[in-house]
């Protein structure tokens, strides 16, 4: 007898991530090997974090805290929050599977737009839930577009701010209009993996400011913070909220080690410090370049920035040839935007060797150097 699989799950492909760490065979000299594709943060991470980690170890035999409770006393102490709105996962991304999973049934719909963070994509689909996408405009969200969408049985309305793959940022002027047009009874996911990164700009609003009975926002220390391989992602929102995903989110998660380094990462101002500072001068060297070679950019809010090419063709290519010269950068086809390419910040030197890789390979390719 063979196993009925819901047609919703064959429909899914495997995550494939923009970090090609792999062997490769180089077709070049290559001087240096390394990722500007997953968005990392390129000067790894907090000594306190390998500290707390290493003091840690000897606990790996015993379950983590539920509960995640110094987490929580900590992210509720840094935010000016009451510990009941807060609850922690293995990232922001399953986080966002369990509000899929807790605020909407069957059938019931997801609101976003198409060329958003792609996560929320898989995570409606693989429950089961209809998606609702409406176009970008100017690599941004269209806020109006997306009031003409909601349907009566849209439950969730998924933002990324600032946007993750396009780098783009809904200003607070727009953010408190479109709120203020959302339904009580449809749920308002605002994420904001960059919200570190974003917060340097005039205009960003942190959703934390905001006080709505339907909205909950998802922050991460994956980026800022350093701890991408660790997966440590919170939710915070009204209580009612919290406790309902404490009903489906998995038991022990985050890890104890993960909890660990949460909280010492949290301690380091001077290592998120650094990290703003070394993102702010990649970002300047990057659209140096871009403007120099005319390609064209979406402004970036973020710790990346996103190339916009000719077409399909010559995007994918520029992916292949950087990552033959030990530079791998994200084609952005999965999201959406096939001509597109999502390029990381770096160390300076990482910057500096990767501007000569682009810069390279671009006028090599528009001069049909490259077969």
């Amino acid at each position: 007898m063979s196993l009925i699989i819901p047609e919703y799950i064959k429909a899914l492909d495997p995550y494939k991530p923009g970090n090609q760490r792999r062997e490769a065979a180089f077709k070049h000299d290559v001087k240096m090997v390394f990722s500007l594709a997953s968005n990392e943060n390129p000067i790894g991470t907090s000594t306190k974090v390998i500290q707390a980690i290493m003091d840690s170890v000897s606990g790996i035999g015993l379950y983590p805290d539920p509960a995640s409770t110094d987490l929580v006393a900590a992210l509720a102490a840094k935010f000016d929050k009451n510990p009941n709105q807060i609850v922690c996962g293995h990232g922001s991304e399953s986080l966002m599977a369990h509000i899929v999973n807790a605020f909407s049934d069957i059938n019931e719909r997801v609101l976003t737009s198409r060329g958003t963070f792609a996560g929320i994509y898989v995570k409606t689909h693989k429950n089961g839930r209809k998606l609702n996408r409406v176009p970008l405009l100017n690599y941004g969200y269209d806020l109006e577009k997306l009031l003409t969408r909601i349907h009566p049985n849209t439950r969730i309305i998924y933002i990324s701010n600032p946007n993750n793959p396009t780098g783009t940022m809904i200003p607070k002027d727009e953010l408190d209009w479109f709120l203020a047009q959302i339904p009580d009874n449809i749920l308002i996911v605002l994420d904001e993996a960059y919200s570190y990164y974003a917060a340097q700009h005039e205009g960003y609003v942190n959703g934390l400011q905001y006080d709505l009975p339907n909205l909950i926002v998802l922050q991460t220390l994956s980026k800022t913070h350093g701890l991408a391989g660790m997966r440590v992602g919170y939710a915070i929102g009204p209580e009612e909220l919290i406790s309902t995903l404490y009903k489906v989110k998995l038991p022990f998660e985050p890890s104890l080690l993960a909890q660990k380094a949460a909280v010492a990462a949290l301690s380091d101002d001077d290592f998120l410090t650094e990290t703003i500072r070394i993102n702010s001068i990649s970002l300047k060297m990057f659209l140096a370049l871009f403007d120099k070679l005319g390609i064209k950019y979406a402004n970036p809010y973020a710790n990346f920035v996103m190339i916009i090419m000719e077409s399909e063709q010559f995007a994918a290519d520029f992916c292949r040839h950087t990552f033959e010269h030990g530079v791998s950068v994200r084609n952005c086809k999965p999201f959406g935007l096939a001509n597109c390419v999502r390029i990381s910040t770096g160390t300076e030197e990482q910057t500096e060797y990767a501007c000569q890789v682009f810069e390279h390979v671009y006028n090599d390719m528009i001069n049909n150097i490259i077969n």
